[in-house]
């Protein structure tokens, strides 16, 4: 059976070692793994003890250099540990490089990779030393931005990690892994703004804001683009258009989808990909108790299907 291999990466002291420590004490994570190899090419301040290991009958191997770890050693390892699962700790200053994980062998794929950011020193080193980044920041799935204050930039942070990893998802923390708000917010485009032109990249984060809070939208001009995704029983002039996101797989999505209404769907057709234009109002829905938001539109016309049609959320 195929062990699962969760690749760790960011720079030295940007929480990597913290990162899988809490991992490993997150029950749901663990639920049904008994058996970790945890392998590192680096050590920093924080560290594996014996006691911890002990603790969460964890293993762990140092290596000094990447290419040591061979699929020939992987093998060996494999065989004297048994491990569930294996997260292997990537040294910070060496990029990730496709190679490596195209020589991963079948028995260890690679699952998931994790970038661990900094926030503090973010904006220094994606001046000084961009390329290095880029490497750290290209193969992520998950980036986790940590050390973050009511006063980090999250804009400058999105804005960067996005022009270099479009499709990862981001969080972000605050010390000791704190839940935190940024005065200057996530959200990719200037709410105050006279018309909101959601770009395709924004659309999973309009979305998303828009569900849990419509009346910040209710009156506000805006643009957005989609699919023509759903026909509404007996109304002829609204329709549901969106997006779909990935839930695992590109066979396995959810829409993301809102209701447009002043629009002669009779003049399109169920896949169309379509530019609207209009007026967001928040609606009252289940007996007035919420509401939702419905884009009472002013113009529409086809639009060119983006080269990823998929919603990613941060």
């Amino acid at each position: 059976m195929a062990c699962p291999v969760y690749l760790f990466t960011g720079f030295l002291d940007s929480g990597k070692t913290t990162l899988i420590k809490d991992t490993l004490n997150d029950p749901g994570f663990m639920e049904g793994t008994d058996r970790t190899l945890i392998i590192t090419f680096e050590e920093g301040e924080e560290e594996y003890d014996s006691a911890f290991l002990e603790e969460h009958n964890a293993f762990h191997e140092h290596f000094d250099n990447i290419d040591d770890l061979t699929p020939e050693r992987m093998r060996e390892l494999d065989t004297v540990y048994h491990p569930n699962q294996v997260m292997l700790e990537y040294n910070g200053t060496e990029p990730v490089r496709e190679l490596f994980l195209s020589n991963m062998p079948n028995f260890w794929p690679v699952v998931q990779i994790l970038t661990t950011v900094d926030a503090t020193t973010f904006e220094l080193y994606i001046n000084a030393m961009r390329s290095l980044m880029f490497e750290q920041l290209r193969w992520s799935d998950t980036i986790i931005v940590n050390r973050c204050t009511e006063d980090t930039n999250g804009g400058m942070l999105r804005g960067n990690i996005k022009a270099i990893n479009r499709r990862a998802q981001i969080f972000y923390e605050g010390a000791f892994g704190a839940q935190v708000k940024m005065k200057s917010g996530i959200l990719p485009f200037d709410i105050n703004q006279e018309v909101l032109d959601i770009k395709d990249d924004d659309y999973g984060l309009w979305y998303m804001d828009a569900v849990e809070n419509p009346e910040r939208y209710d009156g506000k001009k805006a643009i957005l683009r989609g699919m023509y995704a759903e026909n509404i029983p007996g109304y002829k002039q609204t329709f549901i258009m969106g997006r779909r996101a990935m839930v695992c797989c590109e066979q396995d999505t959810s829409l993301c989808g809102i209701t447009v209404t002043g629009v002669k769907i009779w003049e399109m057709k169920l896949g169309d990909w379509i530019e609207v234009e209009g007026t967001l109002k928040a609606i009252p829905i289940e007996d007035g108790m919420a509401k939702t938001v419905v884009l009472y539109a002013t113009k529409a016309t086809r639009y060119t299907p983006p080269a990823d049609p998929y919603v990613y959320f941060s």
